[in-house]
């Protein structure tokens, strides 16, 4: 998936010694990796505690219960007001 494909949420991963690969975190979350945004990559949000963040499609990982601790919002960010 490439950025703007839909609706996404973001995920924290973690991952022991350097930042894992999208196919790393997709198994970890157990996702496809073709459900992972490729532009956006993984992020480091606390590296020295083996914390990233990825985005994932929203759908992919729907209904699911548990794991909420994770998951976060992605709300789009547009302009407003006069054009």
């Amino acid at each position: 998936m490439d950025t703007d494909e839909g609706d996404t949420v973001l995920m924290t991963v973690h991952a022991a010694r350097r930042p894992p690969s999208l196919q790393q975190a997709a198994r970890s979350l157990g996702v496809r990796q073709s459900d992972m945004d490729r532009t956006f990559g993984v992020v480091p949000i606390d590296p020295d505690r083996g914390l990233f963040a990825v985005k994932v499609r929203s759908a992919s990982v729907a209904g699911r219960g548990g794991g909420g601790e994770n998951r976060f919002s992605n709300p789009r960010i547009a302009p407003f007001g006069r054009k």
